[in-house]
């Protein structure tokens, strides 16, 4: 939702859904819940898939693709959940709840694109640190041939090019190896 600007539109659409039936009202846009319980929790994945489909409504022709992809991607999640929250399971439930999840990870990597891990930045902070330095060697050694001008072009191409080299380096390096998603691959076993 940051990286597409689509967060306030999300927090708005959040808040607009209206407290009934055993729904509890809500007093904090979604990202000030630094956590929730459980009645939250399972309250609010009953409309989340609405909220983040009504979120990523339009969008330039290069977004759409992407806000589709986190929707079908959403969708098995919350699914998985929910069969998760029953009270009893019979090979059938376990069976849906394999297949949501094997379906989620077909299209978690929608969510590669957001904000980079800690290991991802610092690496590319570690790549930025050296590309700088090869960018001041290579204006001292140039420094009397270059024109004024020539030096600001110089410049900006190696601003254009660390920039982009490090985008790639994020990118590359983001991954979905944290414990939250691993466990949730052992919860089928674990209920039979």
């Amino acid at each position: 939702m940051k990286t597409h600007e689509r967060l306030d539109k999300y927090n708005a659409i959040w808040l607009s859904v209206p407290a009934y039936d055993d729904l509890t009202p809500k007093n904090k846009s979604y990202e000030e819940v630094s956590q929730w319980n459980g009645k939250e929790m399972k309250d609010r994945s009953r409309y989340r898939l609405e909220v983040v489909t009504q979120s990523l409504r339009g969008g330039s022709p290069a977004q759409c693709p992407i806000f589709n992809h986190a929707i079908v991607c959403t969708r098995p999640l919350l699914e998985f959940y929910m069969y998760a929250r029953y009270k009893s399971h019979d090979d059938a439930t376990l069976s849906y709840m394999e297949d949501a999840l094997h379906r989620f990870h077909t299209f978690k990597d929608v969510f590669l694109l957001g904000p980079a891990g800690k290991k991802a930045t610092a690496k590319a902070n570690a790549l930025k640190t050296e590309l700088v330095k090869k960018r001041k060697v290579d204006e001292e050694t140039n420094a009397e041939t270059w024109t004024l001008s020539k030096k600001r072009r110089e410049m900006n191409a190696w601003w254009d090019y660390i920039s982009h080299e490090i985008d790639v380096s994020k990118e590359f390096d983001a991954d979905f190896n944290f414990p939250k998603i691993h466990l949730i691959s052992h919860w089928v076993e674990q209920i039979r």
